[in-house]
């Protein structure tokens, strides 16, 4: 892992049963980049995302977030999802709050930070898109 990367993902291997889902990945992904992950459904991509987050486990190989090494060791995924969000491919907006309040919820309940500053942080996101 370079040390200007922020995820990277080394060898690694997932299997649902016997059905081998991840073969081997090898992803680095730099500070400020942006990928896309695509590809056929059955492909692996949300199983590879979810093991980067930790919903799901791998089973061999290496997984680096922000310079924290994913095991099985709780404290370690607490921070690493402190600091990575995820869009789920049925994702659903609460529909009893706004955009806004939907964006910037994780933020206040998940960092404690002050409604207003993830309002404004919520809101430089969204100008941008």
């Amino acid at each position: 892992m370079s040390e200007d990367s922020i995820i990277s993902l080394q060898n690694v291997n997932k299997w649902f049963g016997d059905f081998h889902v991840l073969k081997d990945v090898d992803l680095e992904v730099k500070k400020k980049e942006r990928i896309v992950v695509c590809g056929p459904s059955g492909s692996g991509k949300s199983t590879m995302i979810r093991c980067i987050n930790r919903l799901e486990a791998h089973q061999k190989g290496h997984i680096v977030v922000h310079g924290t090494k994913l095991t099985n060791d709780l404290k370690n995924i607490d921070i690493i999802r402190k600091n990575v969000g995820m869009v789920f491919q049925q994702f659903n907006l609460f529909p009893h709050l706004s955009v806004i309040d939907n964006i910037s919820l994780a933020p206040i309940w998940v960092k404690k930070m002050p409604k207003k500053e993830a309002e404004e942080i919520a809101m430089n996101y969204l100008e941008k898109v």
